[in-house]
């Protein structure tokens, strides 16, 4: 297997935050939008949008045999040719298998990774690197490949594709991007924050995720909405899902204006339910909570204000009816995926606004642990659909008292961790924690919150923990 190799330096990238704006929308009905273009490339460009997409003589690439969706050959921008030839055995890793464990990739679904980002990476050195680097990465961590070369390579590609990213970032503050160079952007950013997924679970401080934040806002928010393209809503959709899941550890870390996750509810349906399994209304319901948190944190919304936001989630969350949700197929366990995020969200509402106020003990926390680990046994374990239930399984573990509950919670993140090669370790470290602490405290037995130990005062720097 041949892997290329470069060493560049790491530059700096800049963050950019935005306050989310609470509001309300009780939607349950949402549409699967097919009006959009594939990409931005789809769109008029500028003949200088960048050194790696004007091509001449390029060559094409046949799609494996193993690919979900009858497409054309890629093509490859003369600049990669070699690269991409040297890196064959890599790329088809990451096509056959690591995508395939990135989505739900259920019959009749297509693979956004390959349909939207692999064609990128074969016009673009920076996403190509950033795909070589997780690649790489998880052929590692899976223990496909023991080697610490792998590990040495995989830092080197990722250190290539942050030179790429700020080179971009750089323009950016100087003049102003072609939509298809922010798609570039968005793609690098994905693919080195599931990197950090990959390796860790956890994104040191955020930084990749909050320095895009200002470019998610104006995608979200176009002037002239033609410029949308279904690549770049797929690209929102999981940036913002990923923004989302860090604000579950800490309201104050979200970063994407509640106009962000308004577009992914409103465009990006079909994005969330294929990445994650979650409906975009819970996304957006959920989202809104912790955007009230974050801001009932920051002084800018009164306690009672955001005890009335709570009470209002609750009772959307409490009466949400699968049945009313337009799922990509007619699968059953998009129900069963979607019950267990419901009631991961409810976890979450009822530990605002004080995370230790509530006993694991009380009824209403112990009904939706249940239900969670329920779901868990509805689902079967080859199951496509079960990688997904890694999140609710993990909020069930962490708000059980029960040794038999967490015994099955750990078994079954066991499993999607045997399933999909990614070994969270973060997240079982979090979990071990808690329950280390319930077991040497009793006095804390019934209020020890896993935000403690991801999202404290106590902790010097505060990180970005991505249980995805």
């Amino acid at each position: 297997m041949g892997l290329a190799e470069s060493v560049l330096e790491l530059p700096a990238v800049p963050e950019t935050t935005f306050t989310a704006a609470p509001s309300v929308d009780h939607s349950v009905t949402e549409s699967l939008d097919n009006s959009l273009p594939e990409s931005a490339e789809d769109l008029p460009q500028d003949s200088s949008v960048s050194n790696h997409s004007s091509a001449s003589s390029p060559i094409s690439i046949q799609p494996p045999a193993t690919r979900v969706s009858v497409a054309s050959p890629l093509v490859v921008v003369p600049q990669l040719q070699n690269e991409v030839i040297a890196n064959q055995p890599i790329i088809e890793y990451f096509e056959r298998t690591l995508s395939q464990h990135l989505i739900i990739q259920a019959k009749g679904v297509d693979n956004p990774f390959q349909k939207y980002l692999l064609p990128l990476a074969y016009q673009h050195q920076g996403i190509l690197h950033a795909l070589l680097g997780l690649s790489v990465c998880h052929m590692h961590v899976s223990g496909n490949e023991s080697s610490q070369y792998f590990v040495a390579t995989s830092f080197r590609y990722r250190l290539s594709a942050l030179h790429s990213l700020g080179s971009l970032l750089q323009k950016e503050e100087a003049s102003s991007l072609e939509p298809l160079e922010a798609e570039y952007i968005l793609a690098m950013v994905l693919l080195l924050v599931l990197h950090d997924v990959c390796e860790t679970g956890v994104s040191s401080h955020g930084a990749h995720l909050t320095g895009v934040s200002f470019l998610c806002n104006r995608m979200a928010c176009p002037l002239d909405s033609s410029r949308r393209s279904k690549a770049g809503i797929f690209f929102l959709s999981a940036l913002a899902w990923l923004d989302m899941l860090r604000g579950f550890s800490g309201a104050e870390k979200l970063s994407y204006s509640q106009d962000v996750r308004r577009c992914v509810r409103d465009h990006g349906s079909l994005s969330l339910h294929t990445l994650v399994g979650c409906p975009p209304n819970l996304f957006y319901e959920i989202s809104r909570v912790l955007a009230a948190g974050k801001a009932n944190l920051m002084g800018d919304l009164p306690l009672e204000q955001f005890k009335q936001v709570l009470d209002e989630a609750e009772r959307f969350f409490r009466s949400w009816d699968p049945e009313q949700v337009i799922y990509p197929t007619g699968h059953e366990e998009w129900k069963h995926v979607a019950e267990a995020y419901r009631h991961a969200c409810l976890l979450r509402v009822m530990r605002f606004p004080d995370p230790f106020a509530i006993s694991c003990d009380d009824p209403r926390i112990k009904v939706s642990v249940s239900a969670i680990l329920d779901v868990g046994a509805s689902v079967p374990r080859d199951s496509v659909f079960y990688k997904r239930l890694l999140f609710p399984m993990f909020l069930a573990g962490a708000d059980t008292l029960s040794p038999h509950q967490m015994h099955y919670a750990n078994w079954c993140i066991s499993g999607i961790k045997h399933a999909t090669g990614f070994q969270h370790p973060a997240l079982t470290k979090v979990l071990a924690r808690v329950w280390d602490e319930r077991q040497t405290s009793p006095r804390s037995l019934t209020s020890v919150s896993w935000m403690e130990f991801t999202c404290s005062e106590l902790l010097k720097s505060q990180h970005a923990y991505l249980f995805f």
